[in-house]
């Protein structure tokens, strides 16, 4: 692959600090390729080394409940900005990722065509998207979440990108859907991204909300997550996180409930080719593992301390300033 090839798009806040580093990353490790960077109407992007910009009116965000203290869900910010900086991109290849990573190599590269079969009947994409473990959840884990490939980061085809993409916002009805004892967001953001590029291909998605891992929803989880995506570490994908909730020392529990790595070889295997060689050892696995210990001991420290203080806001600032304290990499 000719890296003039490749637009890097950078999609998200803009930390003009942080940002220009990763800029000048790109431009160190592919100093062929272009940058697009896409951000919102108002933000200041002087000094910035770009090849184009998108600035975009910002759609707003939902709760992911009616709760008090709850979480944003920014799918269509997410949506709306992706597809306006695709429309900068002209090169049959791109790798989106937010404005809150750093690349750090071109390792990546090697995984593209490492993985070449798909199930014909499972294909969405006319080649498969290089993608991170880390949010690619597990439906047979606890938390049983199908159609839930991680959102972080994609490399492939700029027109395989756009095809995922290619979604409606999320509605008003969709973020406050009654699950049956509570009104929640019908899908994560992940999910409501794959969910709609499938159905707007012609797909029945046998996920009728973001918690639904019935037995045929986990089954068509595997097929499309093993023709579709390839799943790679944090490492592999040469991809740098700047905030520790992306840490997996600092948050193991969450990467717990995750493929890795090796278990997406195993779906490959599972699912399409049964000569795939799936490794003994998953040391990611093993990394999750061991750091899941310490983790539950600050996690208990932190709940302590945050009973005091009704705020949910509160009490999940104490604990997430408890676990980076004490796990934080020095």
């Amino acid at each position: 692959m000719d890296t003039k090839e490749i637009t890097f798009l950078f999609q998200g806040v803009v930390d003009k600090s942080f940002v220009r580093d990763s800029f000048a990353a790109v431009r160190r490790i592919f100093p062929r390729s272009r940058i697009v960077l896409s951000s919102w109407i108002g933000t200041d992007v002087t000094g910035l080394d770009f090849d184009e910009l998108a600035l975009c009116e910002d759609p707003g965000f939902f709760y992911y409940s009616d709760q008090p203290g709850e979480k944003a869900n920014n799918v269509n910010r997410q949506i709306v900005g992706t597809r306006a900086g695709l429309e900068k991109v002209t090169t049959p290849y791109c790798f989106r990722l937010r404005t809150d990573f750093r690349l750090n190599g071109n390792g990546f590269l090697d995984f593209f065509d490492a993985f070449p079969d798909s199930d014909d009947d499972y294909a969405l994409f006319s080649h498969k998207l290089l993608a991170c473990s880390y949010f690619s959840r597990n439906p047979s884990s606890r938390l049983r979440f199908p159609f839930h490939p991680s959102d972080l980061a994609f490399f492939g085809r700029t027109d395989d990108i756009r095809k995922l993409f290619d979604v409606p916002l999320m509605t008003e009805e969709e973020a406050s859907w009654d699950t049956g004892d509570r009104r929640y967001n019908r899908y994560t953001p992940e999910q409501h991204i794959f969910v709609n590029a499938l159905r707007r291909d012609g797909r029945a998605v046998p996920c009728a909300c973001y918690n639904d891992g019935n037995e045929a929803a986990v089954l068509a989880t595997e097929r499309y997550f093993a023709s579709n995506f390839v799943l790679l570490s944090f490492d592999q994908f040469n991809l740098q996180p700047s905030k520790p909730t992306f840490f997996m020392k600092v948050h193991p529990n969450s990467f717990r409930t995750c493929y890795t790595h090796n278990e997406w070889i195993g779906l490959y295997k599972k699912h399409v080719d049964p000569n795939a060689v799936v490794p003994e050892h998953d040391d990611e696995r093993e990394k999750i593992d061991h750091y899941y210990g310490p983790y539950k001991a600050c996690r208990l420290l932190g709940n302590m301390m945050s009973l005091p203080f009704k705020s949910k806001v509160k009490r999940r600032a104490i604990r997430t300033g408890v676990l980076e304290f004490f796990l934080m990499p020095r």
